[in-house]
């Protein structure tokens, strides 16, 4: 019954409101099957779903919320109470719910919970026979990472100091030696250096039995080993340094979690992104998989990667990528956004493309001209790119892969490597995939030009296989007069 009145009350919401995706009735049946018959269930949505589907979740939470908690990261937070509840109180259903942790809700209402709340009730064990709901759940285990992160700052030290003042003299040259050691293997003023997690353990044996109560110093030294990454990012100019503590294996952390409680699962990525991979690992499975669109039934992208490009190693690589982004950019009337994960390369091409186009060039803002030209992250991207008019072209000018100056990548890579797994197939690449169809996901359909300007598209095996995860796509030859 549940599915036949979720599938009603859609028809009437369509009624009012343009239908832009054509599965919605059906992911409303599936995910109403899910609740009322508490299955694991993993729903693969096609690219082209962008944000069209949330109708087809809210209106089965309206009409069945028994025990149910809607995990949310902080965008689609905003998306649902802003966005998304507004369109839907025209149609007349109540989404009765909790949000956050301070009241507990009862079983009758839908509990909303961002992933920091999500860690804290589970912690206090609040999360027995609830169903759990995971929006774009490919990104789990970053979300995790992130709402784990644990900071520490010089105010902290100084904080830890005036509370343990019998260990002063102690905890200072604790300091002291971090400081010569990490400034003395400092390259540039901002840089970030691996600390060894025994630091924080030879801190924790200076304080005894002592322990601090104060944040962050009382999780640090209570939950670090050597399943969590440490490091230092510097300023030179103050000659300070903030240390940061991330989990290596956030998902351990909910594997308890996840086995006993009944999941529903949507996601854009597909079983090849790392997290499903660490799920299959656990053999954890679903009951219900589904493959929501077909992808060849959408628009193909315009997919532009001339052929004999340099590859990223080589000397004359970067020169090339700045001649093709000012050729693909020259005469555009829309915005273009260049894509670089690697801070350095993209400050150094926002400055080259502003020496030639000036004022239109822009870094990581909303702000922009109608011809813009914005230089940024793949992450920033995907999180503001609701925020950005429809760009003319997304430009890529390396592949994005997981970059091992990260420490919380190489120590993941440095874990794969002693345990004799493929690292690059089972970690590095998958993530890359998912980066690449999350940025790309909202300009489907759209007749937006995709621009890869790296030789290994061509030159490298899984090459090939980014080519498999873009399709469908439509190849430029050429650059045509706009």
């Amino acid at each position: 019954m549940l599915e036949v009145h979720s599938h009603k009350h859609l028809k009437k919401y369509y009624q009012k409101n343009l239908a832009l995706w054509p599965h919605n009735l059906t992911l409303a049946r599936l995910i109403s099957r899910s609740l009322s018959r508490k299955d694991n269930t993993f729903i693969q949505l096609s690219s082209d779903s962008r944000n069209f589907w949330w109708p087809g979740l809210l209106i089965p939470l309206c009409l069945h919320n028994n025990n149910i908690v809607l995990i949310l990261s902080e965008r689609q937070y905003r998306l649902l109470f802003e966005v998304e509840l507004p369109k839907l109180s025209s149609s007349r259903l109540g989404f009765d719910y909790v949000e956050g942790i301070e009241l507990i809700p009862s079983d009758e209402k839908i509990w909303v919970l961002r992933y920091q709340d999500l860690i804290f009730a589970n912690e206090k064990d609040l999360l027995k026979n609830r169903q759990l709901i995971f929006p774009e759940s490919e990104f789990i285990s970053n979300e995790l990472r992130e709402s784990m992160s644990i900071k520490i700052t010089p105010k902290d030290w100084q904080n830890l100091i005036a509370s343990r003042s019998r260990f002063e003299a102690s905890i200072i040259e604790a300091h002291e030696r971090l400081s010569r050691s990490l400034f003395s293997h400092s390259l540039s003023s901002d840089a970030v250096i691996r600390i060894d997690y025994k630091e924080l353990l030879a801190l924790k044996e200076i304080l005894k039995d002592d322990l601090p109560s104060i944040m962050p110093w009382r999780r640090a030294l209570n939950v670090v080993n050597n399943r969590w990454v440490t490091w230092a990012k510097l300023d030179n100019q103050k000659l300070s340094w903030d240390w940061y503590i991330q989990p290596l294996l956030p998902l351990q952390t909910l594997s308890g979690l996840l086995s006993k409680n009944t999941l529903l699962m949507l996601t854009n990525s597909g079983q090849s992104d790392s997290f499903f991979l660490d799920l299959n690992s656990k053999k954890f499975t679903f009951n219900v998989k589904v493959d929501l669109g077909n992808k060849y039934d959408q628009e193909p992208i315009p997919l532009f990667v001339p052929k004999r490009q340099p590859l990223p190693n080589t000397s004359h690589f970067y020169r090339h990528i700045i001649r093709q982004c000012q050729r693909l950019i020259l005469g555009r009337t829309h915005p273009t956004i260049v894509l670089v994960d690697d801070l350095q390369l993209r400050l150094q091409i926002t400055s080259e493309l502003a020496g030639e186009f000036g004022l239109r060039v822009v870094h990581e803002t909303t702000n922009i001209e109608t011809n813009g030209i914005v230089c940024c992250s793949c992450q920033w991207w995907i999180v503001n790119q609701y925020n950005l008019p429809t760009p003319d072209q997304l430009i890529f000018p390396v592949i994005p892969l997981p970059t091992l100056e990260s420490p919380w990548i190489a120590a993941k890579v440095e874990m794969l490597k002693h345990q004799g797994r493929d690292w690059f197939r089972e970690f590095l690449f998958p993530e890359t995939l998912a980066i690449l169809l999350k940025s790309l996901a909202i300009i489907r359909g759209k007749d937006v030009r995709v621009a890869i300007l790296d030789g290994r598209m061509r030159y490298r095996n899984w090459g090939k296989l980014i080519f498999e995860a873009l399709e469908p796509w439509v190849a430029l030859e050429r650059l045509l007069p706009y």
